[in-house]
């Protein structure tokens, strides 16, 4: 069974937590000195993603961006700048089409959560607990992006991968293993069949997750223009 190395920043030791016994709060107790350790990054300090447009009516696993943001948008011209309620900064609003469509497989109710949340402010968000699940969405919902969780109830997560209906979707492995475990001949496994990073679950890792999904999607070949 996977487990989660954490920290206690009160003593310094380091418990480590059975994954599928994390909390949906995230808080769990040091087993040391019995503080309180949270798994999610303080709200003043989470990273701030920018909708990019109102949702698309996907599914009811779709997870949007914040409410109200939305509305704005669709009101705006494609080419005025808008501005983000959260930082400041100004963007060109794009169309819900532009928005990538990520899908979360994982188990861990927390860890599903936290992914979904996270991502959820900036792309599409597609949810799946199971490989069987990860399958159906997978062939029936367009797909830019996997994060995959590697111990699924039903299998493993290079199941998933050997699913994937196109050789071009990247996928972020979201595991509790250690990163050492992934190398060598497994790595290369992994690698082949679409893996292009890893994000190791653990405190605070919304913006680990944020950004290395934006990285890979940033990396992604740019469509040909229409003819």
């Amino acid at each position: 069974m996977d487990t989660v190395e954490i920290p206690c920043p009160a003593c310094g030791a380091v418990s480590q937590v059975v994954e599928r016994d994390i909390p949906r709060s995230g808080v769990v107790e040091c087993h040391f000195c019995g503080e309180a350790i949270s798994f999610r990054t303080p709200e003043e300090e989470r990273p701030v993603a920018i909708d990019t447009g109102p949702s698309l009516p996907p599914p009811d696993e779709v997870l949007t961006g914040p409410s109200g943001f939305e509305d704005e948008l669709a009101e705006q011209d494609s080419a005025r700048p808008v501005r983000c309620p959260h930082c400041g900064h100004e963007f060109v609003a794009s169309t819900a089409a532009a928005r990538a469509t990520v899908l979360v497989v994982e188990d861990t109710d927390f860890f599903l959560e936290v992914a979904a949340t996270v991502l959820g402010r900036r792309y599409q968000v597609l949810t799946a607990r199971t490989t069987s699940e990860a399958r159906e969405v997978l062939a029936t919902h367009p797909v830019d992006l996997l994060v995959l969780d590697l111990t699924l109830p039903d299998g493993e997560g290079i199941d998933v991968l050997r699913a994937l209906p196109r050789s071009d979707i990247p996928a972020l492995l979201y595991t509790s293993r250690d990163e050492t475990a992934l190398l060598g001949p497994e790595w290369q496994q992994y690698e082949a069949l679409g893996a292009r990073d890893v994000v190791r679950k653990g405190l605070n890792v919304e913006e680990t997750l944020a950004r290395k999904v934006g990285e890979i999607l940033a990396s992604r070949p740019a469509e040909p223009a229409p003819a």
